[in-house]
Order: structure tokens, then C-alpha cells, then sequence
């Protein structure tokens, strides 16, 4: 039962990343700016945020935001459960010491990962769409 409800989360999960990520790459690849400058041993990449002009456009960018948002929240909320659940499964068939141990590392472990995907989806989601008339950032990466 609990690997139909992980494989159900993943799959809602999947979905709606997919389904809400392909407009924002529709909008971005329409007013987005690539800059980039060679040198020997430099290179600079230069990114605009896109330019919102009307606040319908903002509106929409910002609802989609939200909602990518919300899957990023609920997607770590479910691998916290599974892992609180596992944990609690583990430590009451554990008939030692070494086994309650061993379960606590695991979920230890279970959380970490969960943490470092949520935060990796989180610098992969940006910045909040800018409301009209704000000065769009500009971002330079140097590698």
C-alpha cells in the first residue's frame, strides 16, 4: 500500500511540474536575453528576467509561480511523511537496539535528501515574477 501512495505522490508531482513548467518556458524563451562573452580563460553569461508589461501578464506569471511553488511544498511534506512512516514501521518491527539505530539513520537520512531537493528546486524555481514597472534584475554568472 505505501509504495502505490509514494508512486502516486511522485506521479501527481511529475505532472504538475511538467504540466505548469511548460508555459513559463514558452514565456521565457519569447523575452528572455542570452548575452554571452568569450575570453581565454572567462565566461560571462548575462540573463534578463522577462519583462511583464501589464498586470494580466503578472497575474498569470505569478499564479504560476505560486502553484510551482505549492507542488515544490507538497512534494517535500510527502517524502517527510513517507519517511516519518517508514520510521515508525521500522521501529516497531526492530527487535534490538541496533535496528532502532539503524532506523533513525535511515530516516535521518530521508529528511536530508528531501531537504536538499526541496532546496535545489527552490533555487532552480527563482525569484518571484516583478510587477510592472519594477526594473527587471539582471543576472551574471561568471565561470
Amino acid at each position: 500500500m505505501t509504495s502505490i501512495a509514494k508512486r502516486t505522490i511522485a506521479a501527481v508531482a511529475i505532472v504538475a511540474i511538467l504540466g505548469l513548467g511548460t508555459p513559463v518556458v514558452a514565456l521565457a524563451s519569447t523575452s528572455s536575453t542570452t548575452t554571452t562573452t568569450t575570453s581565454s580563460t572567462t565566461t560571462t553569461i548575462a540573463t534578463k528576467t522577462p519583462v511583464i508589461t501589464t498586470m494580466k501578464q503578472w497575474r498569470a506569471a505569478d499564479r504560476l509561480y505560486l502553484a510551482k511553488l505549492k507542488v515544490i511544498n507538497l512534494t517535500f511534506l510527502a517524502a517527510a511523511a513517507t519517511a516519518k512512516m517508514n520510521l515508525s514501521t521500522s521501529i516497531g518491527s526492530a527487535s534490538n537496539a541496533t535496528a532502532r539505530i539503524s532506523a533513525r539513520a535511515t530516516y535521518r537520512f530521508a529528511i536530508t535528501e528531501a531537504t536538499i531537493a526541496r532546496s535545489n528546486a527552490l533555487t532552480l524555481l527563482g525569484e518571484p515574477p516583478l510587477k510592472p514597472g519594477k526594473k527587471p534584475a539582471v543576472t551574471t554568472t561568471t565561470l
